[in-house]
């Protein structure tokens, strides 16, 4: 009593199952495609906060450099924030301070901000230098350094740091979409 498909004959002796409608395929390809469309967005969304997650932990690394190297060596170092990308460097931009002294063996440290991230800083100090904005952090060797927030964007989603003027440890901010 077990219940068989249904059979349809064409003539003497030959017979045909009954296979899926045109309609019923189109239902299931629908339905494949909503899932990869929603495969998609999360996998969208996982590259988003990785560049994003990237940005924030490269600057977190550098102002815990520049803090330690102000420290150590009793020299104030500077972060250079410019279009794109920032420096680490012992000598302050050019406006800052007027004796320069030989600056051919200044090891510089540059960080690029992966693409398609906006950077939008909330500094203390900004110096106009050649129709360029940029923006000055100064970590100071008596310990202390001037007060930052920097918001990394992606599309809509976000990564906001606000950085401590004693220790230079952040405090991070996160909304993806």
């Amino acid at each position: 009593m077990g219940r068989r498909g249904r059979r349809m004959t064409l003539g003497i002796g030959r017979r045909l199952f009954r296979a899926f409608t045109l309609f019923e395929l189109l239902i299931v390809l629908a339905i494949i495609a909503i899932f990869t469309g929603v495969f998609v967005l999360r996998f969208d969304d996982g590259s988003t906060e990785e560049a994003l997650a990237q940005a924030a932990q490269e600057l977190k690394s550098t102002a815990l450099k520049a803090k330690k190297r102000a420290y150590a060596y009793r020299l104030n170092q500077y972060i250079v924030f410019s279009s794109g990308a920032y420096t680490l460097t012992e000598h302050p931009p050019v406006g800052e301070r007027d004796d320069w002294g030989d600056r051919s063996n200044v090891a510089n440290e540059t960080h690029r901000i992966p693409p398609g991230v906006d950077m939008e800083l909330y500094p203390s100090r900004t110096v106009t230098r050649s129709n360029a904005r940029i923006v000055v952090w100064v970590f100071r060797a008596s310990g202390l350094n001037d007060p930052l927030a920097v918001r990394f964007t992606k599309g809509r989603s976000y990564m906001r740091l606000t950085f401590n003027v004693l220790t230079a440890l952040a405090e991070e901010e996160t909304f993806i979409e």
